[in-house]
């Protein structure tokens, strides 16, 4: 039943005109700054959109110049359902989420012309790409774009998202981390395959494991970090309790974007009577980034189904969490390997 309601959604509860204003005092600060991989395609640019209209700044992380700069006047001059206000405005820094090695010196200069960070999108993804596809430090493409790459980005920007957290009204400071209806579909026992991430022993044949996979392993780097953030601002230096990040995971829906374009034919042609518009999609990660009932600290760790609403991880995976500890053994395990690009 869970699976179906993530399939054919209800009625919106939650549109573009219920996101505030984001400038102003109303967020204690001018612009409130909002951080997006993947911002200038797909559900991300319906991100993008809705914050830039409604007054933010915005920063799109990708690896094209190019496709950023043929969507910023989209973005501008096509406000969609957004209610009017005043608009906030649009910068890009380039990353190559397949490599590594960019990631490091695109975010230094980042930190050095921003001084807090709201909310931060982990939204970029490969889908279904061809089989043996491997980034630059030989990861399967889909575990470290999806996967490794953003973990590094999150440990590069979590002092900024602490300390944006400390000064800011509590549950506003987030990190949201798309994952998919998909890793209902990861490998057995808990979402992980631990003896072979990369599938270099016994490759897969199916380019949908891998990816099921990597949107197991975004719910985990959330349910980990909601706990971390908690802690982290409890031993801050002056000895007091401090507001802290809310990390949430979350499905935007089963949508018309250009991350299927690796599908098959056929498989688009199945599934296109259960796909949305994108627009959705965005809903969806706005619900999670901005809605006041993701703000609250019962929703630290939670997850989002379409289109935007409180929903439950997938049962194996849930048990890797609770039972076998797979979130911290998976956060373990990427800090030592993203160790000498940070």
């Amino acid at each position: 039943m869970s699976l179906l309601s993530q399939i054919f959604p209800p009625s919106l509860a939650y549109t573009e005109k219920d996101v505030p204003e984001l400038f102003g005092k109303a967020r204690l600060c001018h612009y409130s700054v909002y951080l997006i991989t993947g911002g200038y395609s797909g559900v991300g640019l319906e991100v993008c959109r809705v914050l830039y209209h409604r007054g933010g700044r915005v920063i799109i992380v990708g690896r094209s110049q190019e496709s950023y700069e043929t969507v910023v006047e989209d973005i501008m001059t096509n406000p969609g359902e957004t209610a009017d206000s005043e608009p906030g405005s649009l910068e890009f820094v380039k990353v190559d989420l397949a490599d590594l090695a960019n990631i490091n010196p695109a975010i230094e200069k980042l930190l050095r012309r921003i001084e807090r960070l709201d909310v931060v999108w982990y939204n970029a993804g490969v889908m279904f790409p061809p089989v043996g596809s491997k980034t630059k430090q030989g990861y399967e493409l889909q575990w470290g774009t999806n996967v490794v790459a953003h973990f590094a980005l999150h440990k590069l920007l979590t002092p900024i998202l602490t300390s944006t957290a400390a000064s800011s009204p509590a549950g506003t400071v987030r990190a949201i981390w798309v994952s998919s209806i998909a890793h209902t579909r990861s490998p057995k026992p808990y979402g992980i395959n631990f003896d072979d991430i990369n599938y270099t022993k016994t490759r897969s044949l199916f380019s949908w494991i891998t990816y099921a996979q990597s949107k197991a392993g975004a719910v985990l780097l959330a349910d980990e970090y909601a706990k971390r953030s908690v802690v982290d601002a409890a031993l801050s230096e002056d000895g007091t309790k401090k507001n802290h990040v809310i990390s949430i995971s979350l499905n935007p829906g089963n949508l018309k974007t250009n991350l299927r374009r690796h599908s098959s034919r056929l498989s688009n042609i199945l599934f296109h009577f259960i796909l949305y518009p994108q627009r959705l999609g965005g809903i969806t990660e706005l619900y999670g980034g901005l809605a006041p009932e993701t703000g609250v600290e019962e929703f630290n760790g939670g997850y989002v189904i379409p289109f935007g609403r409180k929903g439950e991880i997938a049962t194996h995976v849930k048990k890797g969490l609770t039972e076998a500890g797979t979130g911290k053994k998976l956060w373990d395990l990427l800090e030592e390997e993203v160790k000498p690009y940070i």
